[in-house]
């Protein structure tokens, strides 16, 4: 059976370019560079790109790695069963079948590679785009500053944020709207302008945003209040300054003091009281100039609001001043209009009668000119109107047949298109077909292959219905087993309570009460014995099926790979240690 799956196994690795000698025919025959390669080779169909050597390395570090990469994309493919470096460098033929029939399932079919094949230029250079944008994210990432080479270094150069304060036009909702909108139009600068270089263009972008974002506005009054009391705060400081100054100075003064000069300490005591007084003075003058200022503040306060008040007047009256005056220069236009047509009238009025007579014969005159006219237009049109009709039909029946013929031609070269592309797919398709064919070796025998597969089916056909059998029959068993046991417990029960009865009275029910009990305790140890060997021939079972599969591990050989991996690598520390000493002396 297993021999078979090999088999298979085997063929499909062929088909794929595997280089499997002749006297290989099953999975034990593999030593470790063909698994690696087999392995490279499958995972390269299957995700094109991966970028992963058929070599296997001489380094014992370079193999971990490589065998736990392999192991990785595996487990990204889907594979659910455990799998690590040691299944492909120290293998077992179970692991090994596990692990290329999960591969050679999710190889593409030929229908799919039919499909997927690339078929213009056009599709070889997105599937080159997709390719390096894989690798670029499946890079890790690395500040700026670490990358040297490579195209995340691009774009990336080491600028100082060098900001300019940049003036950007905005909407406002003041009086002189027109004369800012005009200083934007004609005098502000645009952006790019106003920079010193290319290099400050960003940061003064991020900059003038981060203001936008962050910035208050605050009325006159708020700035002036905020004015005041910095201002209070600051001489409010220094007079504090001052005034520790003076006291610090006065009682170090005091405690330099000799002993020997007390008569001096009144005259101390007196100049500190005058300056403590002459303090006082100038922080009451301080303070009352400070409420001088607070009210020229208000004072200048309420003169700009009147003052702002009657900006806004005058505005106003401005605003009214100039809608009265247009409507005044439009009165005055339609009235030097009607002017003028009243003055043309009244010349007229001065010889009416004659005037009326000229106007009647030249209307006169002008309807008898339109009534001619109209009649040898009539004489022209009609035959025209005619002709116009007779060519409209023709270019119509000419444009119906022209376009006809426009959309045919378009059928036409849409479906000689088709049927290029088509020609060129089947082209490449029985390109690549007489390949595969060639490469294929002349002796294999399909119907032999798919009689095997064949037979494998029924095998386990037949395998699962004597499996289900088995279940069947278990469970019937079962059903048995604890019907009687149902049966044995109603049954003692019984017996229990009418033997008990009797035990009270009479002397045999009682031996026989006893006997009752003991063979109740004796055949419950009796199934419970049954039931512990039923579960130690099982475990035995299990057990020589752990054994039959361990054996088929190998584990000697591995641990020989194993044990000569491990010299070589104390050997290969060996040398890099003594590498390092030379280059430390």
């Amino acid at each position: 059976m297993m021999e078979e799956v090999d088999n298979i196994i085997i063929h499909s690795l062929r088909q794929i370019g595997c280089d499997i000698e002749e006297n290989i025919t099953n999975l034990s025959g593999f030593n470790t560079e063909l698994i690696i390669k087999a392995t490279v080779k499958c995972l390269d169909i299957i995700r094109p790109g991966l970028g992963l050597s058929t070599v296997l390395p001489i380094n014992m570090a370079a193999r971990f790695r490589l065998g736990a990469t392999l192991a990785q994309a595996c487990l990204e493919l889907g594979y659910k069963a455990d799998v690590g470096y040691q299944t492909f460098l120290y293998s077992s033929e179970t692991d090994l079948r596990k692990v290329f029939m999960f591969l050679i399932e999710k190889l593409p079919k030929e229908s799919d590679k039919s499909l997927s094949e690339p078929v213009s230029n056009i599709v070889l250079l997105e599937k080159s785009i997709s390719r390096a944008i894989a690798q670029s994210l499946s890079a890790p990432w690395l500040p700026h500053y670490c990358h040297t080479k490579g195209f995340r270094n691009k774009g990336r150069a080491r600028i100082p944020y060098k900001s300019v304060n940049l003036e950007v036009s905005t909407v406002r909702k003041e009086e002189n709207k027109e004369e800012y909108q005009d200083y934007c139009i004609h005098y502000l600068q645009s952006v790019p302008e106003q920079m010193q270089n290319e290099m400050t263009l960003l940061p003064s972008l991020i900059s003038y945003n981060a203001r936008a974002l962050h910035s208050h506005s605050m009325s006159i009054l708020d700035q002036i209040n905020w004015l005041n009391e910095q201002y209070c705060d600051k001489i409010t400081e220094v007079n504090e300054s001052s005034d520790i100054n003076i006291l610090n100075r006065v009682s170090i003064q005091d405690k330099t003091l000799p002993s020997n000069e007390l008569h001096m300490e009144t005259n101390s005591v007196k100049e500190t009281k005058l300056i403590k007084q002459k303090i006082i003075d100038k922080t009451e003058k301080q303070d009352l100039q400070i409420e001088k200022i607070k009210t020229e503040c208000e004072t200048i306060r309420k003169d700009i609001e009147e003052l702002q008040v009657a900006i806004k007047n005058l505005t106003t009256s401005v605003t009214q001043a100039t809608i009265n005056y247009q409507n005044e220069e439009k009165k005055l236009t339609i009235n030097e209009e009607q002017k003028k047509i009243k003055a043309r009238i009244y010349d007229l009025f001065q010889d009416g009668e004659e005037n009326i007579k000229k106007l009647e014969a030249a209307i006169e005159i002008t309807t008898n000119k339109l009534i001619n006219l109209g009649i040898q237009w009539e004489k022209h049109r009609i035959p025209l109107i005619q002709k116009y009709r007779q060519e409209r039909e023709k270019h119509s029946t000419k444009a119906n047949a022209s376009q006809k013929k426009l959309d045919d031609i378009k059928l036409l070269k849409e479906k000689e298109r088709e049927l290029q592309e088509e020609c060129r797919n089947k082209d490449q398709q029985y390109s690549q077909l007489v390949t595969e064919v060639q490469k294929l070796s002349k002796e294999v025998n399909r119907s032999a292959y798919t009689q095997r597969i064949l037979e494998i089916i029924n095998n386990i056909r037949k395998q699962r219905d004597e499996i289900s059998k088995v279940l069947v029959d278990t469970r019937e068993i079962q059903k048995e087993i604890n019907t009687l046991t149902g049966r044995l417990e109603r049954s003692f029960t019984v017996a229990d309570e009418l033997i008990f009865r009797d035990a009270r009275t009479n002397e045999a029910s009682r031996k026989a009460y006893k006997l009752l009990a003991t063979l109740h305790s004796d055949c419950s140890e009796l199934v419970n014995l049954v039931e512990e060997t039923g579960a130690t021939i099982r475990e035995i079972r299990d057990l020589e099926e752990q054994i039959d599969s361990e054996a088929t591990k190998n584990i000697g050989a591995n641990l020989e790979r194993i044990t000569a991996d491990l010299k070589q690598m104390k050997q290969e520390t060996a040398e890099l240690t003594a590498q390092l000493q030379n280059k430390n002396s």
